[in-house]
């Protein structure tokens, strides 16, 4: 599944002139533990996290919480652009659920921004947003297997295909009019988000266009 189908799109944000009370207060208010920081023209230019915050105080008092900031006076006059990291792993909107689950994981990070070809922020995905794809429902699924793979790809009636889904598992009956159709129809119905078994062998064909004639 793409990543723009995954992604958060309403971003708290920031811009690297403001301070690092404001960015703090709005990761509290946000429960966020990190700001993408753009610029003028929402354009990525860094990302400001909790730790980088509580680093810039950590310097002058190393007993300092994150939330213990605001209990006492603390020397915010910094600015984001002063703190923040510049080096961000991005992804684009285009790209599949799986590039963006490696990326996390050889990167060890939890999330990646969404960054479009001509730099802006469009948004950001998580771990668990792309976790959202193996608990998908029944009923998506299912939705999926008819209108994309039976209508779309192979354009054939989905009345003469039953498709049901339980628990992931995908059973197909009916009948299509090649045997490859059959074989086309259970490899993609395996690709698609969630599917964890296909079991196909419900399908009849009209003609075996797989046998070689002569």
């Amino acid at each position: 599944m793409k990543v723009d189908r995954l992604m958060t799109s309403d971003l708290a944000t920031i811009t690297g002139e403001e301070t690092l009370k404001v960015a703090a207060r709005i990761m509290v208010d946000r429960k966020v533990s990190g700001l993408p920081v753009v610029d003028a023209d929402h354009h990525l230019v860094g990302v400001i996290t909790e730790g980088d915050i509580l680093h810039q105080e950590t310097l002058r008092n190393p007993s300092t919480t994150f939330r213990g900031l605001f209990r006492r006076a603390v020397d915010f006059s910094r600015t984001v652009s002063d703190a923040m990291a510049t080096k961000v792993i991005t992804i684009s909107p285009d790209s599949d659920h799986t590039e963006a689950a490696r990326l996390m994981e050889s990167s060890g990070v939890k999330r990646l921004p969404v960054v479009a070809i001509d730099g802006s922020l469009v948004g950001i995905i998580s771990r668990s947003d792309v976790l959202k794809i193996f608990v998908r429902s029944d009923t998506e699924i299912e939705e999926e297997v008819v209108t994309e793979v039976i209508e779309r790809i192979l354009w054939l009636n989905p009345q003469t295909v039953k498709v049901s889904v339980q628990e992931g598992r995908v059973v197909l009956s009916g009948e299509v009019p090649t045997r490859s159709d059959t074989r086309i129809l259970e490899e993609m119905a395996k690709r698609v988000d969630g599917a964890v078994d296909v079991d196909a062998t419900g399908l009849s064909f009209d003609v075996d266009d797989t046998r070689r004639s002569g």
